[in-house]
């Protein structure tokens, strides 16, 4: 009986901690609230850690646009996901607006 209930405290151990908790991935700021009549758009974020190529290539497109066509690869795909993010909101922003901006009707 003794060896029984180490064990089972150890198992349940193991599935509360494979099943839960925290998580380690960095898109995990993005707007996922449930949806109360605001929009869901979720503006460019880098998810990139500070101080990698992938994060100074999301930087550098945010700041200065254009050609994603540095020397180096990770860069270059930072920059291409800003790039991404942005076309994914700007989509998200004018689906939300089909039939709700009259700015131009006045």
């Amino acid at each position: 009986m003794f060896l029984k209930t180490p064990l089972t405290v150890f198992a349940l151990l193991l599935l509360l901690i494979g099943c839960g908790g925290g998580s380690s991935n960095n898109l995990e700021s993005a707007d996922v609230s449930p949806n109360n009549g605001e929009s869901q758009c979720a503006e460019p974020q880098n998810p990139y850690i500070e101080g990698t190529g992938h994060y100074a290539g999301f930087e550098w497109a945010m700041n200065n646009g254009g050609a994603c066509d540095g020397n180096s690869e990770s860069f270059n795909e930072g920059c291409q996901e800003y790039f991404q993010q942005e076309d994914d909101y700007s989509k998200c922003v004018d689906s939300d607006d089909d039939g709700n901006d009259n700015d131009s009707d006045e």
